[in-house]
């Protein structure tokens, strides 16, 4: 039998899975909104209403709140990142969830950097253009992440009712 304090923490990681997996949908949908703007269709276009300033906005802030919940749920695998680096991977899914891990931290860095840093510019449009890319092939290894770890998913939900 678990304590209440173990239960509280298994709680407390189902929040930030539900998080994460809500921030992560967002930052989807409006992702691939994003693509058809980048793509070529002009901004004052719009798509289900709005132009594309306003998806923009909302892509970066389901960036956003996809950065802090993703930092969250990565702060509370502790035990797998300690298995990761002493060499001995804790289960088959270990390379899938380093992939992922990985294509997130370029993912975010080809679209922050050129955000904040770069303006506009060659470089950020470039550096926008790899983004897409990596973002289409992330949204692939997020669905095998999600499938691989939906008995977990689906038990930490379970107990936050």
């Amino acid at each position: 039998m678990k304590t209440p304090n173990r239960r509280s923490k298994s709680k407390s990681k189902g929040y930030v899975d539900l998080a994460t997996l809500v921030s992560f949908l967002m930052l989807v949908f409006t992702g691939l909104i994003m693509l058809a703007y980048h793509a070529g269709k002009a901004y004052p276009e719009t798509t289900f209403g709005y132009d594309g300033l306003f998806w923009l906005s909302a892509h970066r802030v389901s960036a956003v709140f996809t950065i802090v919940a993703t930092t969250f749920h990565l702060c509370l695998q502790g035990s797998w990142f300690r298995k990761l680096l002493s060499g001995k991977p804790k289960n088959k899914y270990w390379m899938k969830d380093l992939t992922l891990m990985i294509l997130f931290f370029i993912t975010t860095l080809t679209s922050v950097i050129p955000w904040l840093v770069l303006g506009a510019s060659r470089a950020s449009t470039a550096l926008l253009g790899v983004h897409n890319k990596l973002g289409l092939l992330m949204i692939v290894f997020l669905v095998v992440h999600f499938h691989d770890k939906k008995t977990l998913f689906t038990a930490r939900l379970a107990k936050i009712n």
